[in-house]
């Protein structure tokens, strides 16, 4: 029997009518005294100027909230939310909750938009009557090149949803009809990491067209030594692969009550059942993530019916098999 210690809980807009033509910018921060200036001030210097920007700070510790008071003198664009520290997850859920634009962006605080930023992903919107749209990234480091995706949007909601992490893997990249972002469900539970494809399938489940702006419009900061935008400044290796469990449990429960068990399967996430085989009984207790062994059927049935494997599908599934039933 499946079973999940949390559940999935709507977005509560507080403001029910939405401004038309205006984008609302969400940014979590978290300790993010080092690069918010620099992620603020892309957002300031934007060609498009009919924005507000949501500052949702995640329970800072350190001078942010200090920055954050400075940029809502300078400009009454800029919003300031504080809540109690729960995530990145939570943070883009009150943002978007607050939220009175009709379309909806997001910037982590250690990142910056390009200049163009907002004004070529909302003519590409506007120009294909799109319910969301994506672009190019670039390490603002410069070490680790261009990350860009061509995947073309399918008529197919489940051809989509297999295949959403190539619509942008990450929200940052995205510009999404508020309509439809206000439909995403969220898990009450943090997942620190891997957290947006929770969100980016959804997305995906509930738009009807989509397209990729072919142009480099959004900088990442790869190689930060800190995450800002996250709960914890070091994740250790253990840690990383039970958030990637709860991210992929988090998926298969959704796509199942949107798609049905059978698409629920194959979208499955790989990544959090090989991560499960590789912690200790000791640790899967300790972090009380025992039920998640009751989901391996569902992922190897899943792995057995999927394409997207290859020549590795099968020393996947030895893996499986080996880990899951020792």
């Amino acid at each position: 029997m499946e079973s999940v210690p949390y559940a999935f809980e709507p977005v509560v807009l507080k403001y029910r009518e939405e401004i038309k033509g205006l984008i609302s910018v969400i940014v979590p921060i978290y300790n993010a005294e080092l690069y918010l200036r620099e992620a603020l001030d892309s957002v300031i210097a934007q060609t498009f100027q009919n924005w507000e920007a949501i500052l949702v700070d995640d329970g800072s510790t350190d001078r942010s909230s200090e920055i954050c008071a400075q940029y809502l003198e300078k400009d009454s664009r800029f919003k300031y939310l504080r809540k109690d520290n729960e995530g990145t997850l939570f943070s883009r859920k009150t943002g978007l909750e607050n939220s009175k634009g009709e379309f909806i962006a997001n910037l982590d605080s250690d990142d910056a938009y390009c200049p163009q930023f907002l004004e070529k992903m909302l003519a590409k919107l506007k120009e294909g009557d799109n319910d969301f749209v994506w672009c190019d990234a670039d390490d603002l480091d410069g070490k680790e090149g261009i990350w860009s995706s061509s995947a073309e949007f399918d008529e197919n909601k489940f051809e989509n949803c297999y295949k959403f992490r190539e619509f942008g893997a990450a929200l940052w990249i995205r510009l999404v009809k508020r309509s439809v972002y206000a439909k995403v469900l969220f898990p009450r539970i943090n997942i620190a990491l891997d957290e947006d494809p929770v969100q980016i399938l959804q997305i995906t489940y509930h738009s009807n067209k989509a397209q990729r702006v072919p142009a480099v419009l959004y900088l990442h900061r790869m190689s930060s030594v800190i995450s800002i935008s996250r709960t914890c400044n070091v994740i250790s290796k253990e840690n990383k692969r039970i958030q990637y469990i709860l991210s992929g449990v988090a998926i298969y429960m959704l796509m199942k009550q949107l798609l049905g068990k059978e698409c629920a399967e194959i979208i499955f996430s790989e990544t959090a059942f090989i991560n499960y085989f590789r912690l200790s009984k000791k640790t899967i207790a300790r972090h009380k993530i025992e039920y998640v062994h009751n989901f391996i059927p569902a992922f190897l049935s899943g792995l057995k019916k999927s394409k997207k494997y290859g020549r590795f599908r099968k020393t996947m599934l030895m893996l499986a098999c080996k880990f899951s039933f020792n």
